[in-house]
């Protein structure tokens, strides 16, 4: 509890002066009711929050999230804590730049050996959120800037899945809707390592399902491919292709630095990690409206960026095994056109669409 104490010592240790600290307590048991109590001290800034129910971390992220009054937000947890003028650069920060909804500094960690080690923070300022949202998936390192300060109202919608990984789904869906800046001068500290390598323990803090731990960064891309895809309703208005492509950049992404064990189960993990969706039947429509755009293409160009972004995103999917998913009656009717188009037509720019629709329900 020693930790707990020290975040929240450096959060009203703030230069800041109007402070609402939230203390949203989910275990109540006897001894955690009376220590919460010692720190709030009576201290009016403090407002503690409890529940009947023991929750799990991240339902005590969203709940508190809930309660919050002010005009800007952070999270702090035991393992992390701030420098007295954190707040104050942030908050200045977004006063003179209000295309800006999130500003984050540098990460200091400090692992159980001792040893320290400094990220420095990234920015995300691209006037495209598209392109925001390649550049986080692409370059920022870990998830530091989920501790960042952002403006409460813009991003109180932005999803918080139930998955390893929710910092880094929470940050693209924010990259889309404003700009991420960087200031190197705020700094944030953290204990452990930066790769959540104890994926076993961090599910059961987390209250999770235990099958994310069997392929953790298998969990995390999963997870990215199907915010950008499917649930966040930002990208309503995009097309499904578009959608799709932004998913299968932000997983392939992870597929390409981090240690995945077998990205063939990416859509059964997809379909773990949101077992009330009907994911199946998402990836099958998305699979059918790829295939009828390959099928309408002229020619399968390699420098039209529309077509090789259609086949890279095609590629990928194929990667995660997508011809598992079982065929409809208009799959198979999709199938059989495929197949009649090759036995006609032996143009190679109609055999490479073949190929390419036929990859999908292998």
């Amino acid at each position: 509890m020693a930790h707990v104490e020290r975040a929240v010592r450096s959060a009203l240790g703030q230069s800041y002066e109007s402070v609402e600290l939230i203390l949203y307590d989910g275990q109540a048991d006897q001894d955690r009711v009376a220590f919460v109590d010692k720190l709030a001290g009576g201290d009016p800034r403090v407002k503690v929050f409890r529940d009947t129910r023991k929750l799990s971390a991240i339902e005590c992220i969203m709940a508190s999230r809930a309660a919050a009054t002010g005009e800007y937000f952070m999270w702090l947890d035991e393992s992390s804590w701030i420098d007295p003028d954190y707040v104050a650069s942030g908050v200045d920060y977004l006063v003179h730049n209000a295309l800006h909804v999130l500003v984050h500094g540098t990460c200091i960690r400090h692992d159980h050996k001792g040893a320290q080690s400094e990220w420095a923070p990234a920015a995300v300022t691209f006037e495209d959120p598209a392109r925001r949202v390649e550049t986080l998936v692409g370059n920022v390192n870990g998830h530091d800037a989920w501790y960042g300060l952002h403006r409460l109202a813009p991003l109180s919608t932005v999803p918080i899945h139930p998955a390893l990984g929710f910092e880094y789904s929470w940050l693209t869906s924010v990259a889309w809707r404003g700009k991420i800046a960087a200031q190197p001068d705020m700094k944030l500290y953290r204990d452990g390592p930066a790769d959540d390598s104890d994926a076993s323990n961090r599910v059961t803090r987390l209250g999770l399902g235990n099958f994310q731990a069997t392929d953790p960064w298998l969990t995390v891309a999963a997870l990215q491919f199907c915010n950008l895809a499917f649930f966040d309703d930002a990208l309503a208005h995009l097309s499904p292709i578009e959608r799709a492509r932004l998913g299968t950049v932000a997983a392939d992404s992870i597929s390409q630095r981090q240690r995945i064990l077998d990205e063939g189960m990416m859509i059964s993990f997809a379909a773990r990690l949101f077992p009330s969706e009907p994911i199946l039947e998402q990836f099958r429509a998305l699979r059918s409206t790829l295939a009828d755009a390959v099928l309408v293409l002229r020619a399968i160009s390699s420098t039209d960026p529309f077509v090789q972004n259609l086949v890279g995103t095609i590629n990928v999917l194929c990667r995660m095994r997508i011809g598992n998913i079982p065929m409809t009656k208009e799959d198979k009717d999709i199938v059989r056109q495929v197949e009649v188009m090759w036995d006609s037509d032996q143009a190679m720019a109609s055999q490479n669409k073949v190929a390419i629709v036929s990859a999908m329900y292998l």
